[in-house]
């Protein structure tokens, strides 16, 4: 058996190759670790919104001001950190091995 491109063991059925697949996979934007700074963001600014409304249903309206201002700023960071990470070009693609892993040739 010869290959053109890197060795690899065919599928012995018919079942997809999900390893490999060309779409993008559910969860996946969670499993990326550049996105966690955004996501971390998000929830302290969805837990700081609800501390705030908490404070302000209490009888403390200055405070809960405050909170909301946090709670607003935290969210909105959030919210661009994710979105910048999203538009950063991915290091590498999955045809494209990582340097460190070399590609042994058929008949090696």
């Amino acid at each position: 058996m010869t290959a053109e491109g890197p060795w690899e063991i065919p599928p012995l059925d018919d079942a997809p190759d999900i390893a490999r697949a060309t779409e993008p996979q559910p969860g996946i934007t969670l499993a990326d670790a550049r996105n966690w700074p955004g996501f971390v963001l998000l929830i302290i600014g969805g837990l700081v919104a609800i501390a705030a409304a908490v404070i302000g249903a209490v009888g403390f309206p200055g405070t809960a001001f405050i909170f909301a201002l946090v709670a607003i700023a935290a969210s909105l960071t959030g919210i661009a950190l994710v979105l910048v990470e999203r538009r950063r070009p991915q290091p590498r693609t999955p045809e494209q091995p990582a340097p460190w892993q070399p590609t042994v040739p058929p008949g090696a």
